[in-house]
């Protein structure tokens, strides 16, 4: 059964991750999405933590479903390729600075002429427009740049502290994604093709919402210390290991906690009472929670937790989460068949779909790998790829 978006290529000029992870969700939903590369060594992300056994999972990660087509596309007969693939097309993906795809006269007014429907899609480090839009961009200075590692490092005054690396460009990734499907419909329903663009700055500020829209309505940013709700936090166990709770914002299932760590006292206990209480004395209330967290085993806590209906889990590190049983139930994580390592476990797809399925289907290219399949179906005969290859265009 085709995905959601059978039917629909995108060309991608994207490298490293924030581009590239954004046309591999919409792969996983069914797009064709061919990736363009240079010539000789491609998409750099190609060589990010390789293994000796040739295993990158920096790439795969990034590029699996995709056909690969290396093109020097500075070259006027590299150029005369795109045009021809446009017409076949309905998004171009690309995570240069602004002004390179013009430079390249690839930009959205130019291969409108080809193709009247085009969407044009962008990964910017800091948006389109302003001053500062031609800067370079990755991961860890958009991080900085868009307040969350004071954020992450318990608010002003304290020091900063990142989320893991790549964070930031797997969530620009996710909010360009979402950018191209609304792009895809809006074409489908008003016949208009439109250049998309989202920044790695713009979705570190998507992501803190909440925390920012708060800031501007007094000014003020709230510290945000580790385990600042004792009820929505986490605690060592007595073997070693970590559990995390989640109540939070009302009274609910708080009776229900007290009961089922044997403290009924801090049900009624004033410094408790409410929400606001907790907040007021959290300091206190963490330590009596330390204490009797310690006493027992993580998965001992976690059934008595369970069976009383408190929101609870397990802090797992990756050897649990890829042995978690909601993740393998869901295909969360998943295997492909590599040509060349056999099995290997990837990704899966976070969104499900009753009818129309998602996910990935095969792991990322060898560079180069589509090329002259995909000027054959172009158009081109063995003699014209003679030419361009001798040419150094492909």
């Amino acid at each position: 059964m085709p995905g959601a978006l059978d039917g629909i290529r995108i060309l991608d000029f994207s490298r490293y991750q924030q581009g590239p992870f954004a046309t591999v969700m919409l792969s996983d939903l069914g797009a064709d999405v061919i990736k363009v590369e240079e010539r000789g060594d491609g998409d750099v992300g190609r060589r990010i933590g390789l293994r000796p056994d040739g295993w990158c999972a920096y790439f795969e990660a990034h590029n699996r479903n995709k056909r690969s087509i290396t093109i020097d596309v500075r070259k006027p007969q590299g150029r005369e390729i795109i045009y021809k693939l446009v017409p076949e097309l309905d998004v171009i993906v690309d995570n240069f600075r602004p002004g390179v795809m013009e430079r390249l006269q690839l930009d959205l007014e130019t291969l409108r002429r080809y193709n009247a429907a085009i969407i044009t899609a962008s990964a910017t480090g800091f948006g389109e427009r302003g001053t500062e839009r031609e800067r370079p961009a990755f991961d860890s200075v958009s991080q900085a740049i868009g307040g969350i590692m004071v954020n992450q490092g318990g608010g002003p005054g304290r020091p900063p502290l990142s989320m893991m690396g790549g964070a930031a460009d797997q969530i620009g990734a996710m909010v360009l994604a979402l950018g191209i499907a609304a792009a895809i419909i809006a074409r489908e329903r008003q016949g208009l093709g439109q250049h998309v663009e989202a920044s790695l700055l713009g979705s570190q500020l998507a992501l803190q919402a909440f925390q920012i829209t708060d800031f501007l309505h007094d000014g003020f940013q709230h510290p945000t210390p580790q385990r600042q709700i004792p009820t929505f936090a986490y605690y060592p166990t007595a073997d070693g290991k970590w559990l995390s709770l989640g109540i939070i914002g009302s009274n609910k299932w708080w009776p229900e906690l007290c009961d089922a760590l044997g403290r009924p006292d801090l049900r009624d206990d004033p410094r408790f009472a409410d929400p606001f209480a907790r907040d007021d004395n959290r300091e206190a209330l963490l330590a009596e929670l330390d204490a009797i967290f310690a006493r027992r085993p993580r998965d001992e806590w976690i059934r008595v937790l369970e069976a009383a209906g408190v929101p609870c889990g397990p802090v797992n590190d990756y050897a649990a989460v890829v042995k978690e049983p909601q993740v393998l139930a869901n295909d969360y994580v998943t295997t492909l068949d590599h040509p060349a390592l056999g099995t290997v476990g990837v990704i899966g797809s976070p969104i499900t779909m009753s009818e129309t399925p998602a996910g990935p289907r095969h792991t990322g290219p060898e560079l180069g790998q589509h090329t002259e399949e995909i000027l054959l179906e172009l158009g081109y005969s063995w003699d014209d790829i003679v030419r361009l290859k001798d040419g150094e265009v492909i």
